[in-house]
This record gives C-alpha cells, sequence and structure tokens, in this order.
C-alpha cells in the first residue's frame, strides 16, 4: 500500500513539474510575442525590460535566440555599438551556424555579423574502417635460384583500423589536421615450384601506429560536403609476425608462427593522399573516407634478414622454410567511418596579428563563418 501511495505521489509531482514547465514556456512564448510588438511598434528602450525575467530563465535555447537577434537589431538602431555586439554574440552562443542573410536579415545586421566568426578552432574526430596492405617490392631476395619460381603476392584486409584525430582550422575551408592510427597490415605471398612441384604460403601479420599531418580542404556549405586532403606520415611498427607453411611431395612443414618485427625498421615514413564526404547532422557530422597511404622507405633490415636476433645463428624462416624477405615498401588503402565533433567558438575578429594575417591571406574580402 504504501509504495503505491509512493508511486501515485511521484507521478502526481511529475505532472506538476511538467505543468510547470509548460506554462512557463507558453509564458515566455507571450513574453517573446509581446517584445516583438514592441520592436515593431519602434518602442526599443522597453524590450531589455520585457525580455529580463524569460532571459534569466524561461526560455528555450530556440526563444533566447530570438530574444537576442530583437535585441541586436534594437541597439543598432538605438546607436549602441557594444550592447548590439554583445547581444549578437549571445546570439551566436545560441546558434553558431547562423549566418544573416542580406535578402531576409537587416542589412545593419549582416554588416555586425561580419565582426564575428564562430569557427571551431580545433575540430576532433573519430574513425574506424578496414585497409588493404599492398607490398611494393624493391629488390628480390632469395635462398634459391629463381628459374621457373612463379611468386603472388596479394593484400589482406587489416581490422579493424581505428583513429582519432583534430583538425586546426585555418578558415573556412582549409585546416591543418593530426591524426594518431591503431593499424593492423596484413599481405600474403605465395611461392611456387621452388625445387620441383613445392608450394610456400606466408601470411605477413603487423601492427602499426601511423601519424599523419595533413593539410585539407573541405566544402563549407550544404548537407553534403566533400573534401580532399594530402601529407606526410610516420609509421612506428609495434609488432611483426608470419605464419609459414611449406608443401613438398604433400609433406607440410609448418610450425608456430615466427617473429619478424627484428628484421624491420620500427620506424618509416609515408605520403598520404585521400578524402570522402561529411554528412551533416545537427551541429555535427558523420563522414565516409578513403585514404592511400604510399610508403617510402624499404622495411627489411638487410644484415638481419637470414638470422635469428642474435645475429649469428640462421632463422627457421631460411632453414625449415627456405624463406627470406625481400627489400619492399609497403602501401596502404584504408576505408574508414567516422564522427566529427566541430568545438563551435563565438568571438569577435580581431584586427591584427598573425591570425588576422591569415585571415586575409585566405579571405581578402572580409571573413565570413
Amino acid at each position: 500500500m504504501f509504495r503505491l501511495v509512493r508511486r501515485f505521489a511521484l507521478f502526481l509531482l511529475l505532472m506538476v513539474q511538467f505543468a510547470i514547465t509548460s506554462l512557463s514556456q507558453d509564458t515566455c512564448e507571450q513574453t517573446l510575442n509581446l517584445a516583438t510588438t514592441e520592436f515593431e511598434a519602434g518602442r526599443f528602450y522597453s524590450l531589455p525590460a520585457v525580455l529580463k525575467s524569460c532571459l534569466e530563465g524561461g526560455f528555450t535555447q530556440e526563444q533566447r535566440f530570438r530574444a537576442y537577434y530583437l535585441l541586436a537589431q534594437s541597439y543598432l538602431v538605438l546607436d549602441d555599438p557594444i550592447a548590439a555586439e554583445d547581444s549578437y554574440l549571445k546570439l551566436l552562443r545560441e546558434n553558431p551556424e547562423f549566418v544573416p542573410n542580406e535578402k531576409s536579415d537587416p542589412i545593419d545586421l549582416v554588416y555586425l555579423s561580419r565582426k564575428f566568426t564562430t569557427r571551431p578552432k580545433f575540430t576532433p574526430h573519430a574513425r574506424m574502417g578496414a585497409n588493404l596492405s599492398i607490398p611494393q617490392v624493391i629488390y628480390n631476395i632469395n635462398t634459391f635460384s629463381s628459374d621457373g619460381v612463379s611468386i603472388d603476392r596479394s593484400p589482406l584486409v587489416g581490422f579493424p583500423q581505428l583513429g582519432v584525430g583534430v583538425d586546426w582550422n585555418l578558415n573556412d575551408n582549409w585546416s591543418i589536421g593530426a591524426e594518431v592510427h591503431y593499424a593492423p597490415k596484413l599481405h600474403s605471398e605465395t611461392v611456387l615450384n621452388i625445387a620441383k612441384d613445392d608450394k610456400l604460403t606466408i601470411t605477413d601479420r603487423s601492427t602499426w601506429i601511423d601519424f599523419p599531418i595533413l593539410v585539407k580542404y573541405s566544402d563549407d556549405s550544404g548537407k553534403w560536403r566533400p573534401f580532399a586532403y594530402a601529407g606526410f606520415a610516420m609509421n612506428l611498427l609495434l609488432s611483426n609476425s608470419a605464419s609459414l607453411a611449406f608443401i613438398d611431395n604433400s609433406k607440410i612443414s609448418e610450425g608456430a608462427d615466427e617473429n619478424l618485427a627484428y628484421k624491420r625498421f620500427s620506424l618509416n615514413r609515408s605520403i598520404v593522399v585521400g578524402g570522402g564526404i561529411k554528412y551533416k547532422i545537427g551541429k555535427n557530422y558523420i563522414y565516409a573516407d578513403a585514404r592511400y597511404m604510399i610508403g617510402l622507405t624499404n622495411l627489411t633490415i638487410p644484415e638481419k634478414n637470414f638470422y635469428k636476433p642474435d645475429g649469428m645463428t640462421l632463422a627457421n624462416t631460411v632453414t625449415q622454410y627456405q624463406y627470406s624477405s625481400d627489400f619492399f615498401r609497403l602501401d596502404n588503402l584504408a576505408f574508414s567511418v567516422g564522427y566529427i565533433y566541430p568545438i563551435y567558438d563565438p568571438r569577435k575578429i580581431k584586427k591584427f596579428g598573425a591570425k588576422g594575417f591569415f585571415r586575409k591571406l585566405f579571405h581578402p574580402k572580409g571573413e565570413r563563418k
């Protein structure tokens, strides 16, 4: 019985709270309508007092935007530029994507808007996807005569590739991005007829942390916004192993995965090019992206290619599987989907300084949001 009474009391409390909230919103909507009437009648001095109570608590975000829109126009008419700028800045905090239109908004408000920007200084984002690793042979290294031997190299899917990054926005279109990616990269190699009718298969698995630095260009209008970028990446090898199987006259020779990490240079370099498209959802974005990473450096350490870590004993890859690694670089094709969360920063545009130089460089006729 007590539990039933408690639930009923809680239900009544929620209903009362809902009714109070609805009444407050209705009252503030009436206040906003009154302010609009006062504005249209030219009674500008009364607007701050009319709107004060609901601005302090009661307006929804959309209502606060409309209230500051009225106040900014009123202060412009009253020739109070400081109050107009303060109201416009508060307006942008409610709707950082607002840009006055010369056809539908007062021209004084359009001119006022050019003193401000809401462009995010920094835009974080995260991604997840898969990749294909493509070995590019620089020089063949074999433990056997190459006569009659057939070698087939194939990319394999690495999943999941995970990444985070942040863009420093120079203007509405150009940005410089820094990212960190966790990337498993796989490829295979099949060698036929080493001796007569035999087959060697190698599945190479490596794990990397990639650090791209990118220059990006993005469209800044519409729901769908294409983008493209290019840059440079450092690639840090975390681990590398291979599964090997040698088949000779139906006899299969295979064992535990062989460690190859000590035979690889741990720090490498790449060129990165890519692009994709963003789709706007509210103030944020989801996106799809494709990029190609061109390896610039040979991964194989020549002095360690044939030996165990001691540098003296021949490795199992040589004695058991007749395999040695080519000198090669590793390209990578990645596909990702991700989420972008712009951190808007409504502010007045500074007139001088290094940032002002960049604005003049990219927007010689004035900065837009």
